[in-house]
């Protein structure tokens, strides 16, 4: 007998760990449901942490090469500056000072943003003060020279503005060779760290799809095992369903026989009734008579009552015997067939009941062996004995139908009715009927309601 899944958990041995339908252990499901899990977490984190930091590096660098950008922009104004002045200081033009006027405010300007550029360089602000200050002492010298030579004519070539442009040229080199070298330092370290991101995310990348390996592989298994059982049900299916219909065979067979037997019983009973009880009766009502001639009359006259009573008592015991004897085994369905017995069952009914029996029979009953004839007529007696009974009713139809190598006997009477769902177990005259059709594979129904009568059909094929 197979275990089921209650059975194998209960029995199971200890350490046993439950597998599922895949036939993977549950706790091994559960780490890849976990590394899953994880992974993802990871290299969302990871994508996070990767865009920040490029972010922040890109912005870093940025900021430098603005900051190297001013320090150019420093270089390039103090030579417009220098050029236009020495331009001036040649030619005495007012043209070549415009590149010196326009540079001053500038220069200011410049000078501040470069302060707020070294805020946060506390290294190199001594660097820088050098540097701020050479810028001055270039801005006094290029004034006062302009100054000389607009006020006392063609001057001589400006040694200390070159001195101080090569000295702050010098210094703007060594601050932005510093600056340079932070922006250099900046995307190595980035670079690095792009590495090791780099580096995570093949791992990371590698890990799912191990991970994406291992769910298909379980995947597979299950699926693989879900074919497998479908197999093993449709199987186990369909041997279920052919052992049902040989026990449901078997037991038809079992209730046919012993349905048969049970009538082969009533039969031999109704013959021993019919010879041995029925010629004792006949003998002692013809020994009766008997008594009655031989009796003098004078003895006749005084037990005259009881001769007569003892006649009665005969001829009501031999009427009681044929009754019984035609209850056991109906002598008309052997000797008439099925329609005959059916009509004088209706009949007697509708006599000893005053109720009227529509009857509705068929001309013909040869299609019926002796087996199926008894099982619609003992229906039909059941369904009157129910009806005399129970049921009350003025109106009974029996009919009696062949088609499509089926019979269909139907007893409807107007009676009071019942509720089918609700009748007693111990009423076995339904449960009868139903038995005896079930015996041939046949169908039976009831339709009754309390008030509504009662309509019963019973179906009994005849090639079976």
């Amino acid at each position: 007998m197979p275990t089921t899944a209650t059975e194998a958990k209960t029995n199971a041995p200890e350490g046993f760990r439950p597998l599922d339908d895949s036939g993977v252990p549950r706790i091994w499901q559960h780490v890849l449901l976990a590394c899953g899990c994880a992974l993802a977490l990871t290299l969302l984190v990871s994508s996070y942490l990767q865009s920040s930091l490029g972010l922040e590096a890109l912005d870093e660098v940025l900021t430098q090469s603005a900051q190297v950008d001013h320090m150019d922009q420093l270089q390039l104004l103090l030579v417009n500056s220098e050029t236009g002045v020495r331009g001036y200081l040649l030619t005495g033009e007012p043209v070549y000072l415009e590149p010196y006027e326009a540079a001053i405010p500038e220069i200011d300007t410049l000078v501040e943003r470069i302060r707020a550029d070294f805020s946060d360089k506390p290294t190199m602000l001594d660097e820088l003060e050098a540097l701020l200050g050479l810028v001055r002492a270039k801005q006094e010298v290029m004034g006062e020279a302009v100054a000389r030579r607009t006020l006392e004519g063609e001057q001589d070539n400006d040694l200390a503005g070159k001195i101080l442009m090569d000295e702050a040229r010098q210094q703007i080199g060594a601050l932005r060779a510093n600056l340079l070298s932070d922006v250099t330092q900046s995307i190595i370290g980035s670079k690095e760290r792009f590495k090791l991101t780099r580096g995570i995310g093949i791992a990371l990348a590698g890990g799912t799809l191990l991970l994406l390996l291992a769910l298909f592989a379980v995947m597979q298994r299950q699926a693989e095992l879900r074919n497998r059982l479908t197999d093993l049900l449709a199987t186990e299916n369909s041997r279920l369903d052919r052992q049902v219909r040989q026990r449901t065979a078997e037991l038809r067979r079992l209730a046919r026989y012993l349905t048969n037997a049970r009538e082969a019983e009533q039969a031999r009973l109704a013959r021993e009734l019919h010879d041995e009880l029925g010629s004792l009766l006949t003998a002692a009502k013809l020994d009766t008579g008997w008594i009655r001639r031989k009796l003098p009359d004078d003895l006749r006259e005084a037990w005259k009552s009881r001769l007569d009573r003892l006649q009665e008592t005969l001829t009501s015991g031999i009427a009681l015997k044929r009754r019984i004897i035609d209850d056991l085994r109906p002598p008309l369905l052997k000797d008439l067939g099925l329609v005959e017995a059916l009509r004088a069952l209706a009949e007697d009914f509708a006599m000893g009941n005053e109720i009227t029996v529509d009857i509705v029979l068929p001309d013909d009953a040869s299609a019926f062996d002796e087996e199926r004839s008894l099982t619609l007529f003992r229906i039909a007696q059941e369904a009157f004995t129910n009806i005399r009974k129970y049921a009350n009713a003025r109106n009974v139809t029996l009919s009696l139908v062949i088609a499509n190598d089926q019979a269909r006997l139907e007893v409807t009477d107007d009676g009071v009715g019942f509720n089918p769902q609700g009748l007693a177990s111990d009423r076995h005259g339904l449960a009868g009927m139903l038995h005896r059709v079930q015996t041939y594979a046949g169908r039976f129904s009831v339709e009754s309601s309390p008030g509504n009568g009662a309509r019963i059909v019973a179906e009994v094929p005849l090639n079976t």
